[in-house]
């Protein structure tokens, strides 16, 4: 189902707190006759009747309010920065580790990964506390939801890494992965996952490490 973005949250929960139990009504009247412009934060409402529409807002459960809610809070940036950081200290890892061997450097990169997504999702909506207890270690799941929040694509390099190495690495059977015959094209998959990093970078507003 369609969510909003950022911004068009916490334009629709100020126009929820300013207009009352009957505010739906009254955003739908203004989206037919095209007044939801005149509005305070209009572009955001006017996205949310284009992207969303009538259908959208009437089906708007307890649950799916809560998660607008969330998805309206400031994120934790600070911290955000600190695990980008980090993940690509062990990207830089994870290019040595591939001289000696692929089951620690394959364990570098999905610690560069986890670290990585985590620092978007902080960047958005979730705490610091929040990714400890509900993303923990899976990689398919921080994906999946940094996907939604608007992470742009990183490939099919990465996508068919994180299909493999997301339940090993959550499973710590990353040696058994290995062991059972796993391979990939590690150049192109640090590359990959550079890719990544900077696009996380992008979505914090940083800029780009220099070459």
């Amino acid at each position: 189902m369609f969510m909003p973005d950022h911004p068009t949250a916490r334009a629709l929960l100020a126009f929820r707190a300013a207009h009352g139990h009957r505010w739906k009504a009254k955003l739908l009247f203004l989206w037919s006759t095209g007044r939801d412009v005149e509005e305070a934060n209009g572009a955001c409402l006017r996205q949310l009747r284009n992207q969303g529409g009538p259908a959208w807002l009437g089906q708007l459960s307890p649950r799916r309010w809560r998660a607008i809610e969330r998805l309206a809070e400031p994120g934790d940036r600070q911290t955000a920065l600190i695990f980008l950081d980090r993940a690509r200290e062990f990207h830089e890892g994870a290019c040595f580790g591939a001289t000696v061997a692929l089951a620690p450097a394959l364990h570098l990169l999905a610690i560069s990964c986890e670290l990585g997504l985590k620092a978007y999702l902080m960047s958005w909506v979730w705490s610091h506390e929040e990714v400890a207890r509900d993303i923990r270690h899976d990689l398919i799941a921080a994906f999946d939801e940094a996907r939604r929040l608007g992470l742009p694509s990183p490939g099919r390099i990465l996508v068919d890494l994180l299909t493999s190495l997301g339940p090993a690495y959550a499973g710590h059977r990353i040696d058994a992965l290995v062991a059972d015959g796993y391979v990939c094209d590690f150049a192109a998959v640090l590359r990959a996952m550079g890719s990544l990093l900077d696009a996380v970078a992008a979505g914090l507003s940083l800029p780009m490490p220099t070459p």
